[in-house]
């Protein structure tokens, strides 16, 4: 009987953890007839049983999600004629069963430098597979779907756009003491960062120009940003944090609630990527009325449209550039936040999950036609 198996090890990794956290409880129960099985690792295998119920089977599968190991590991449990759905490019390499991939970008492709040393090697590995593989591969954005057809080759009539989503608690009111640092009653307003710390979020640029306009506007450099345990951390960025630690806060990690709240209360966003596959960080921000000042780079542009203001982020006197236009022109702020809001609306977690349900749902039918010849 043809199962749907559905890899969800990278539960709790930044936006793929995010992408799994809202994804499997809406997917997983509209596909009961699929018998559904969820692999997870240890740490997580409790809490996805108490999420998902009887809806799905819950198997341990703890080999580290991007080690060497998975190169050569079977996933347990998995059965002739079974689909089996990564949230991710790392794919198995042995055996032969068909796949399911979500692609959020190929950035290890189309900048390595910025991807770190090794990892192209095993993209092409797991892209081989998905090419040979894949039923069908879901694309967060329709710039990674381009990447997928230019830089990985893969069948464009396979791939599926499905946008991410944001949660509603994004759209909640600000409490009132906190706003957006647009009344006096706030003594020094606050910029925001969101990301992990890795070259390609480019904070060491965020970094220089923020300290090369920071004598003539009050802000703070509010960094939401985990270093530790990365496997391909910006080293450059923390060198520089060292020697501008005045008026920059460096965050490692908090609880949702707590970055919503530090989101809704910055005066604006900023998010100066050299590639992103999707930007949910700027999605975020907008759904909480924050204005938001984005690189125009990979799919920021297509998220954000024309309710962010942007930035060459390969320079840094123009991101010193943009920093200064926002802090300094309230009517341009409450333009982008009226604006954010409105376009985030179109971005919801239950539409990407229902497109997503159908793909795999057709899929899923097919092999069990061929299967059944």
């Amino acid at each position: 009987m043809t199962r749907l198996v559905i890899d969800a090890r990278l539960a709790g990794h930044s936006g793929i953890g995010v992408y799994l956290d809202q994804m499997l409880p809406r997917v997983v129960p509209p596909l009961g007839s699929w018998r559904p099985v969820v692999l997870a690792r240890a740490a997580t295998r409790g809490d996805w049983a108490s999420r998902l119920g009887r809806a799905a089977d819950i198997i341990e599968w703890d080999v580290p999600p991007l080690g060497v190991r998975n190169l050569a590991s079977a996933p347990p449990g998995l059965a002739q004629g079974d689909l089996l759905w990564t949230p991710h490019f790392n794919v198995p390499l042995v055996g032969s069963a068909p796949l399911a991939v979500t692609l959020h970008d190929l950035l290890p492709l189309t900048a390595p430098r910025l991807a770190g040393r090794g990892r192209s090697f095993a993209v092409h590995r797991w892209l081989t597979a998905i090419r040979a593989r894949a039923r069908v591969v879901f694309c967060v954005s329709e710039f990674t779907r381009g990447e997928a057809i230019a830089r990985g080759a893969l069948d464009p009539a396979r791939l599926v756009v499905t946008p991410l989503g944001v949660d509603r608690q994004w759209f909640a009111p600000a409490p009132a003491a906190m706003g957006h640092a647009d009344t006096d009653l706030v003594a020094q307003p606050t910029i925001i960062f969101v990301g992990l710390l890795k070259p390609h979020k480019n904070v060491a640029r965020l970094l220089h120009a923020f300290n090369n306009v920071k004598t003539v506007i009050p802000h703070r450099l509010v960094l939401v940003a985990r270093h530790e345990g990365l496997r391909n951390i910006d080293r450059e960025a923390l060198s520089v944090l060292r020697t501008l630690g005045d008026r920059i806060e460096l965050v490692s990690d908090l609880a949702r609630a707590d970055l919503i709240a530090r989101v809704q209360s910055a005066q604006f966003a900023v998010l100066p990527s050299l590639h992103e596959g999707f930007g949910l960080p700027a999605l975020e921000a907008m759904a909480a009325a924050t204005p938001v000042l984005a690189g125009r780079a990979g799919a920021l542009p297509e998220v954000c449209g024309d309710a962010a203001t942007y930035c060459d982020p390969w320079s840094v006197d123009d991101i010193a550039r943009g920093l200064l236009l926002l802090a300094s022109d309230p009517s341009l702020r409450a333009r982008l936040a009226a604006a954010g809001r409105e376009r985030a609306t179109a971005y919801t977690w239950d539409r990407c999950a229902a497109a997503t349900a159908g793909a795999l749902d057709a899929a899923l039918t097919a092999l069990r036609t061929a299967s059944a010849r």
